[in-house]
């Protein structure tokens, strides 16, 4: 299979797209720069049909951060790849090889635009410094989406009807794909640190949470080395979130909940915007309750609720919102000889109907569902307790009778060293690829796995 065969065919052009194809064409032929400025002088030529009754996209010329960087098409097509992995079978589309590092999304939010697998976002530093890139698969053209002082890698929110949210430490930036409009929605306070956004599945509303810095001593080269000394800090931490509409007449960020906690993994529920979900964070040796939730709407002496309360030994990690508004985390009990029985556990937001189905070894260290859980990725596959290569492997995930089972995907071969190292897997809208990362040649690459191969 080739990458033009990648996601839905090219004559089924996703709805939200409408306008990116001749956006294209005008940038291939006028070069990026060139292009934007016409598409200044013409804004029709990028907006949706239904855009004057859509109170998110802008009714002006995009607001380009550098006409200079921003909207530079390069063909990588050549740096693409098409697979069979020896060890699985299955077929690998690698996204990108040419010795810079690339990273996609977090894998609490999506990582294309549209309905298919055609356009996929990610961060990469072959410019010089990283940038946000939106990646035509199909033809291989490279579309450089910002142009910021300080981007981070992981750190960033993706609507698939074409909205990007990014910090350009210290500011909060909102990039619609649809006019390429780039503007600043909020900035975090000096002396905090940023969390990573989050956004409803329409984009409309945006979610983070900031955390207050102190000076550390146990750094070392080390994922994660500083967790604990820094929960024992009780630093203060704040969940925000803006309106993301109505932030284009002025500011509207709302401060959710706040308290002296590390906060991290703050999500939005993808169609109840009142809700927010945030975890205290430092690990399950001294964390005691890890998820909350928050109702925004609460007007009178709003409180935070424990989600999935916690006993003395149990310990959850990675959770994040399914695409029908549920909770996915995984759940683990420790027992007092030390060994442990691990679950993928699902709930709705108040707490109730939750399901939990156990491990036949050790966990992954991420999962994701598709779009109605009837299937679930990992970043590792573990078959027994001897199964020591199992965290070289994406795990592909089926629930029955209480019990996960899992079937090998793909070798990612990480080194798990880094963040941006983590595969970190999630399923295309159209649940058809897995997009991942890796570090086995050396530097971050991005890569897709198909599903429907193995």
């Amino acid at each position: 299979m080739s990458p033009e065969t990648a996601g839905n065919p090219p004559d089924k052009q996703p709805a939200n797209l409408l306008g990116r194809r001749d956006f294209l064409a005008g940038m291939a032929v006028l070069g990026g720069s060139a292009a934007l400025a016409a598409a200044a002088k013409t804004p029709e030529l990028l907006m949706p049909k239904d855009a004057a009754a859509n109170p998110d996209i802008a009714t002006t010329a995009p607001a380009i951060v550098d006409n200079g960087k921003v909207g530079k098409i390069t063909n990588i097509k050549s740096e693409m790849k098409e697979y069979k992995d020896p060890r699985t079978g299955a077929r690998i589309l690698q996204l990108t090889s040419n010795g810079s590092n690339n990273v996609h999304p977090y894998f609490t939010t999506d990582g294309f635009i549209g309905d298919d697998a055609k356009h996929a976002i990610f961060i990469s530093d072959r410019s010089g410094s990283y940038q946000w890139y939106m990646l035509e698969i199909p033809t291989g053209k490279l579309i450089q989406l910002t142009a910021g002082r300080n981007c981070d890698t992981n750190s960033c929110a993706v609507a698939r009807n074409g909205k990007l949210f990014y910090w350009d430490r210290p500011v909060l930036r909102y990039l619609n794909l649809n006019t390429f409009e780039d503007r600043e929605l909020t900035r975090a306070p000096d002396g905090f640190d940023i969390g990573i956004p989050h956004c409803t599945a329409d984009g409309h509303y945006v979610t983070y949470s900031y955390c207050q810095l102190s000076p550390v001593s146990t750094a070392r080269n080390v994922i994660y080395s500083t967790m604990m000394e820094q929960y024992y800090q009780h630093p203060r931490s704040v969940a925000m979130r803006i309106d993301t509409a109505a932030a284009i007449g002025g500011a509207t960020a709302m401060a959710c909940w706040g308290e002296v906690m590390q906060f991290s993994h703050t999500l939005i529920h993808p169609t109840q915007p009142n809700i927010i979900l945030f975890v205290h964070e430092g690990g399950h040796l001294v964390v005691k309750q890890r998820m909350w939730t928050v109702d925004v709407d609460q007007k009178i002496a709003r409180v935070a609720k424990p989600l999935l309360i916690q006993q003395p030994g149990d310990s959850c990690v990675h959770e994040f919102f399914t695409r029908e508004g549920e909770v996915g985390v995984q759940y683990t009990i420790i027992k007092e000889d030390g060994s442990m029985e691990e679950f993928n556990a699902f709930m709705r937001v108040d707490g109730t109907w939750m399901r939990q189905y156990r491990y036949p070894d050790r966990r992954p260290g991420h999962f994701q569902s598709n779009s109605d859980n009837s299937l679930c990725i990992g970043d590792c596959a573990y078959f027994n307790p001897k199964d020591d290569d199992g965290n070289q492997y994406l795990g592909l995930m089926t629930h029955n009778n209480g019990i996960v089972n899992i079937k090998r995907l793909a070798w990612h071969g990480t080194s798990w060293k880094t963040q941006e190292s983590h595969p970190h897997p999630v399923f295309s809208p159209d649940d058809r690829w897995v997009m991942y990362n890796s570090d086995s040649e050396g530097k971050y690459n991005v890569y897709l796995a198909d599903v429907q191969s193995v």
